[in-house]
């Protein structure tokens, strides 16, 4: 069942998603200062990846959010990151597309031109906010 709209997820819920199955949507910021690569895990194209620091906070979609947060301390380093569970919903892509089209001024593009998850010049809580009264 997705979660109730206006209603943020409370710790217990965030625990309980990280050790199941839980699909949702999550918001994702960093605490590092220098510049790391979205594909910092990969070496053969990191250096062809946007470059992300603690300016820059994501939104995105996940089918395993405890899964997706492991890949992004994978990526960042645990140190470097933030992960918040913010819905717990089925259609994940309804979702994503739902909150990123309200987001579009503030997504980052890549080296194609391409607009992607990645954001600038709002802070995560800002994000949320957006989220919840929409």
């Amino acid at each position: 069942m997705d979660k109730l709209k206006g209603e943020a997820c409370s710790e217990a819920e965030t625990n309980l998603a990280r050790r199941s199955m839980d699909s949702g949507i999550y918001i994702v910021t960093l605490n590092n200062e220098q510049p790391i690569s979205v594909n910092a895990q990969d070496p053969r194209i990191a250096d062809r990846a946007i470059k992300v620091t603690k300016q820059n906070c994501k939104v995105g979609k996940a089918k395993n959010l405890y899964i997706r947060e492991k890949n992004y301390f994978r990526t960042f380093g645990k140190e470097n990151v933030n992960f918040k569970p913010i819905a717990f919903v089925e259609n994940i892509e309804i979702a994503e597309k739902a909150i990123l089209s309200r987001l579009e001024c503030y997504r980052v593009r890549g080296r194609t031109g391409r607009k992607n998850e990645r954001l600038e010049g709002i802070s995560s809580d800002e994000v949320l906010d957006m989220y919840l009264r929409s």
